[in-house]
């Protein structure tokens, strides 16, 4: 197995944020409805038309700056929607997260320290951007390092205005809260841990240094947010395929394995003559040969970008 991928940082990060399920969103309780705007574009959006519903797929980014507010037409969608879904129940997933078996997920095998796995030089990199964050590695002498690597992409990420509790994930989950509105999952909290808890730990110490080593992710999100808000696949599909030429293996089970697992479940929905449906997952998983929207045009389903 090579780790290239995790090497070439600039790379793995603009397509691996994309990704990355709504973890940094789990550890964040607020309620605020969100803002929307209609400026006419097309945008990261589909409608799909089942034999007795409607079924809308919404491509998300999990973090954005306060100013990012929804399209009008995804937020149109949501007020005909009887059921919302998302990648996981946000709103049910903190329970989910103080379990012990999601806890688990995050530790280290007995015996084995955080230090020790990093090794000296890798962990001194992590106490030094760990002061400039706030963050203490000693604190975490017990996670795994895929799990600090996400900390500290976490603090990094607010350090520039970007931030879970503005990602279209949260501001949809809060607004069904509020609204009494069903949320459904996709997959469990535990499913997505089990994502990176599955990765060697090698592959999670290669994560955690392209983590350290990003010079600039602040320009990689505006490039990926400025897609995503014109809907523009293909700009979004240049990403997916860096991904997936980058590293195949891991592009395989965070996109491709996952997307063919959701798609039973969304056909599923599209025969629901009670209930028209707002899914809401990751903008990645939208697009490409693989993605949902093309899946679901191959089952025979009219799908349309709005």
């Amino acid at each position: 197995m090579t780790y290239q991928p995790f090497r070439r940082a600039t790379l793995r990060r603009s397509w691996f944020d994309m990704l990355r399920s709504g973890l940094l969103c789990l550890v964040a309780l607020l309620c605020a409805a969100p803002a929307f705007c209609d400026d006419g574009a097309r945008h990261t959006f589909w409608e799909v038309t089942g034999k007795h519903n409607k079924l809308w797929l919404f491509g998300s980014i999990h973090v954005l700056q306060a100013q990012d507010a929804l399209p009008q037409i995804a937020m149109s969608a949501y007020a005909d929607a009887e059921t919302i879904v998302e990648e996981v129940d946000l709103n049910a997933a903190m329970t989910d997260l103080l379990g012990g078996s999601a806890s688990q997920l995050q530790m280290l095998p007995e015996g084995k320290t955080l230090s020790g796995v990093l090794g000296p030089q890798l962990y001194a990199r992590l106490q030094q951007e760990g002061r400039k964050l706030g963050i203490d590695p000693d604190f975490m002498s017990r996670m795994q390092p895929w799990y600090v690597a996400l900390q500290v992409q976490q603090q990094q990420l607010m350090r520039i205005g970007f931030n879970p509790l503005n990602g279209v994930d949260m501001q949809i989950a809060l607004r069904a809260q509020s609204d009494g509105k069903p949320l459904q999952g996709l997959e469990t909290v535990a499913d997505q841990l089990g994502l990176f808890a599955n990765l060697s730990l090698d592959e999670q110490r290669e994560m955690l240094r392209a983590t350290l080593d990003e010079k600039d992710p602040q320009g990689q999100l505006r490039e990926i947010v400025s897609a995503w808000r014109n809907g523009d696949t293909a700009a979004l599909e240049q990403q997916l395929r860096k991904g997936a030429e980058e590293s195949p293996e891991l592009f395989r089970k965070l996109t491709t394995d996952r997307n063919l697992r959701w798609l039973p479940q969304i056909e599923k929905m599209l025969q629901d003559p009670k209930s028209d449906y707002l899914v809401v997952t990751g903008a990645l998983h939208m697009v490409g040969r693989d993605g949902l929207v093309e899946l679901l045009r191959r089952k025979g389903y009219r799908v349309e970008q709005k």
